[in-house]
């Protein structure tokens, strides 16, 4: 059985592999693996037993969420809403979780140099060349016709521009634990993303860090308007764009960590034997069993606690 789960999961990697080196685009906004995470995917991927299934290296970003849906029991809040799933994203116009109708309108996986830019510019390298209605008034916030919407809820002809700041995410399909690795690196809020496993199925790890995670609403775009109407100082987008570059320099110290985390658990102990030995596959079995056991208590404990 462990031969065949190995020989499935070596097939899957070949074909993964191959998607990764073939010349063309992914569907990403960049179209490619970003430079600054590829030494830690290739790294990864030389281990016999891991597979990289998407990533990002972390960016800051300006999106226009799609049409809202009128309010119903059955709409959902917005289309378009901007997600992490690199592969799932952009072409053309972005499409999120199936939903379309966002657009991105700026993508950067670098820190921005803005230093010598001036607010003004700033605003139009963000808004991605669209024209921009700044509207300053109630000490440049929104207006008062703005704030009497928002008082009765924002009606479904405005869609909100987010800027954001996002770090490293990472997915990796693989036969190793490596989650303890990601966690003493400062990727708090990494898990194993599909607990459920059956005896043909992989762990699949999510790497992720929500503490230096960034989200503002800058303006707005209320149809039948064709401009964006910006809600915010563009000495306040400068501003977001400077502390975007400090939230780099910690998303690089958290993905030099966890390198080195690899480093250490993958590689320097030595790789794991192809094929586990009975005696080995029981140990693992009842550790799993017994690991099920406590999470089952901690939740019962946490629901009876909350009665």
């Amino acid at each position: 059985m462990a031969q065949q789960l190995y020989s499935r999961f070596a097939v899957q990697k070949a074909q993964i592999l191959a998607e990764i080196s073939s010349p063309g685009p992914d569907a990403s906004p960049k179209g490619s693996i970003d430079i600054r995470i590829l030494p830690l995917i290739n790294r990864l991927n030389e281990h016999r037993n891991i597979i990289t299934t998407s990533s990002c290296s972390g960016r800051i970003s300006v999106f226009l969420e799609g049409s809202k849906k009128p309010a119903g029991k059955d709409a959902e809040a917005i289309e378009g809403a901007p997600g992490r799933n690199e592969k799932a994203e952009f072409s053309g116009n972005a499409r999120m979780g199936g939903k379309g109708g966002g657009k991105w309108l700026f993508v950067s996986h670098d820190p921005v140099d803005c230093i010598d830019k001036t607010p003004r510019e700033v605003g139009q390298m963000l808004l991605g060349g669209q024209a921009l209605d700044i509207d300053y008034v109630n000490n440049q916030g929104l207006s008062d016709s703005m704030l009497s919407e928002a008082g009765t809820g924002i009606s479904s002809s405005v869609r909100l521009v987010h800027m954001k700041f996002e770090p490293m995410t990472l997915d990796i399909q693989t036969a190793h634990t490596i989650l303890t690795a990601a966690l003493s690196a400062g990727f708090r809020e990494s898990g194993i993303m599909n607990p459920g496993l059956t005896e043909n199925s992989f762990p699949m790890i999510a790497i992720r860090c929500n503490g230096l995670v960034m989200d503002s609403i800058i303006g707005i775009l209320n149809a039948p308007h064709p401009d964006i109407k910006m809600i915010v100082d563009e000495n306040y987008l400068k501003t977001m764009i400077l502390v975007s570059s400090l939230r780099f320099e910690d998303n690089k110290r958290r993905v030099d960590a966890f390198s080195d985390k690899i480093e250490q658990v993958l590689f320097n102990q030595g790789q794991a034997l192809l094929v586990e030995s009975k005696e080995e596959r029981k140990i693992r079995k009842r550790e799993e069993g017994l690991r099920r056991q406590r999470v089952l208590r901690a939740a019962q404990t946490c629901s009876e606690s909350q009665l």
